[in-house]
């Protein structure tokens, strides 16, 4: 498990518990009004960005739970080249169809409930899982398969993104 540390700055569980909060409470910072209300061409509803995590969430709930085999790395080799990846935000991606939002009005204390079970579920993976293995359902685009541990970050670096994104959509909400 010292690999698993090795580049690591804070505990898993405590950066995912931060990471949820700062989702959550930004979240909670929509205005109900405008929660499903597109706020400048091209963008998404603050209700579809909080949908688009809960599905993303699932989905690598999904694949650190799949199948796995032993891994022959470092199990935190790509944590770093993941982060980099996420959160440089000149970079531009479309959204894989299985974690797109449909196109509708969300109910805001349902999405909260959500986002706060998913983050609990992942949490309590990375508190209980061995997350060292290899995940094998789902390779990750440029890189190939990653382990649990990678997954995980890749969520957490992959909210952290979209908790700036919030941020862009709620001021330009707040101008329109």
């Amino acid at each position: 498990m010292e690999t698993q540390k090795s580049n690591l700055i804070q505990p898993l569980p405590v950066l995912i518990g931060a990471t949820a909060q700062d989702m959550i409470g930004t979240f909670a910072l929509t205005p109900v009004t405008d929660l499903n209300r597109v706020p400048f061409e091209g963008s998404w509803t603050a209700a579809q960005l909080a949908e688009h995590i809960v599905l993303s969430l699932s989905s690598g709930i999904s694949l650190i739970n799949g199948d796995t085999q032993a891994t022959d790395r470092a199990p935190d080799k790509y944590v770093k080249d993941v982060k980099d990846l996420f959160l440089n935000f000149d970079l531009k991606f479309k959204s894989a169809p299985i974690i797109t939002p449909e196109d509708k009005d969300y109910d805001k204390e349902a999405l909260t409930g959500e986002l706060r079970s998913r983050f609990n579920n992942l949490i309590n993976l990375a508190q209980t899982k061995d997350l060292t293995d290899t995940c094998l359902a789902a390779e990750f685009k440029g890189i190939g398969y990653l382990t649990g541990l990678e997954w995980a970050y890749q969520q957490v670096y992959h909210t952290q993104r979209h908790i700036q994104q919030l941020k862009d959509i709620q001021a330009g909400l707040a101008v329109n």
